[in-house]
């Protein structure tokens, strides 16, 4: 049989960083020893939770890199973001990040 691919780790030691209608994001890297990793980014200006997205934020996907920036953001506007690890090509997300506050106000 073919053994379950582990589901990756939370990520920690997230970032926020805006300036104008833009919004760095950065965190440590999660690491596998047999998978590579990519990252998910999820933002919304609804927090119905703080610990999972809302159905309807927005997502930034397959990123390889321990930073990215959300661009065309609206001013004098809270954003909460939340950042997982998956698996490359495996269709297997790890829990969102829960970085406590996890938003920003976009200035």
């Amino acid at each position: 049989s073919v053994p379950a691919i582990p589901v990756p780790s939370q990520v920690q030691g997230v970032m926020l960083t805006g300036s104008g209608t833009s919004l760095t994001v950065s965190w440590t890297a999660v690491t596998d020893p047999m998978y590579a990793i990519l990252y998910v980014v999820r933002y919304s200006t609804n927090s119905s939770t703080r610990t999972d997205p809302p159905s309807d934020a927005m997502k930034k996907s397959g990123i390889s890199a321990t930073s990215t920036t959300l661009t065309g953001l609206q001013l004098d506007t809270i954003y909460y973001v939340w950042v997982a690890a998956e698996i490359l090509g495996a269709g297997v997300q790890g829990p969102y990040s829960t970085r406590f506050p996890n938003e920003v106000t976009v200035t």
